[in-house]
């Protein structure tokens, strides 16, 4: 069965020289879910992750891969690594666990599953010479406080994020916004209600930026994908020296590849392989 894709949506909000993006990504949060078993707050960050990868995307002057991860500097943080990596239309992730955790933080924040100081990095490919890549480390309890910090120090932008539920949206000064015109989109945004996220569409939610004259200018598909092939999993294999085989095969020979994105399994005979 085919994929059901969530549409992602660019404007422009010409009266402030303003431009955004915003997503509902209810199908791409909920195919993440069933391939890592996440539940709950983590569930919640791994979606939020994704869509922010998107995102960035989105607003990126060109580009054909966006990749964010986030590294707790905690080395006893329950969650190590999240990482999500967007291509146009698909995008994909995983989450690295602490060794002895399970999903049983009482918390919603970041930071509660991160610790407080959290690495963000980020690598921007934008298909020709080599990708851009930037490091940064910040201290919020929030997602999108994080994003905001990164596109701040890093890209030396102006943006605004929400991270609510399934619904990611940002806003992005453009040449010739000056501070009142950014004022009025920051304002517009945060006027709109936390139910309106929860309820409305994303044409809906962009009649929250009327005022401002938003123009739709562009509609994307996505969906939840791994590129993953057993033709690039059988690559691995074949790069790995006979030392390293031996080390992994079980006593049958076999070796056991699993893609950490998609969960898909591949096993081979060390002997098809050397």
């Amino acid at each position: 069965m085919a994929k059901v894709a969530d549409e992602l949506v660019r404007f422009l909000l010409p009266d402030v020289k303003v431009r955004g993006a915003i997503i509902r990504g209810s199908n791409i949060i909920q195919e993440a879910e069933s391939i890592h078993g996440l539940e709950g707050a983590p569930a919640q960050l791994f979606g939020h992750t994704l869509l922010s990868s998107i995102m960035l995307l989105s607003i990126s002057k060109g580009g054909v891969r966006q990749v964010l991860q986030l590294d707790a500097k905690d080395e006893a943080a329950p969650i190590q690594r999240m990482q999500a990596e967007c291509r146009p239309g698909a995008v994909r992730g995983y989450v690295q666990w602490h060794e002895h955790t399970s999903q049983c933080v009482e918390a919603d924040g970041i930071s509660a599953w991160m610790g407080k100081a959290m690495l963000l990095s980020t690598v921007r490919d934008l298909g020709i010479g080599q990708p851009y890549v930037s490091t940064i480390q910040h201290d919020s309890d929030w997602l999108a406080e994080h994003i905001l910090h990164y596109l701040t120090q890093s890209v030396q932008v102006e943006a605004d994020m929400v991270l609510h539920g399934d619904v990611a949206l940002m806003i992005e000064a453009m040449p010739g916004c000056d501070d009142n015109d950014w004022f009025k989109a920051v304002e517009s945004m945060a006027k709109i209600p936390n139910q309106c996220f929860e309820d409305e569409t994303v044409d809906e939610l962009l009649k929250h930026f009327s005022s401002l004259g938003c123009q739709i200018v562009g509609r994307d598909e996505y969906i939840y994908r791994c590129s993953c092939s057993a033709e690039s999993m059988k690559q691995v294999l074949d790069n790995m020296a006979s030392e390293t085989l031996d080390e992994l095969a079980d006593e049958q020979g076999d070796v056991t590849l699993s893609c950490q994105y998609c969960k898909r399994s591949l096993q081979v005979n060390v002997n098809g392989v050397k």
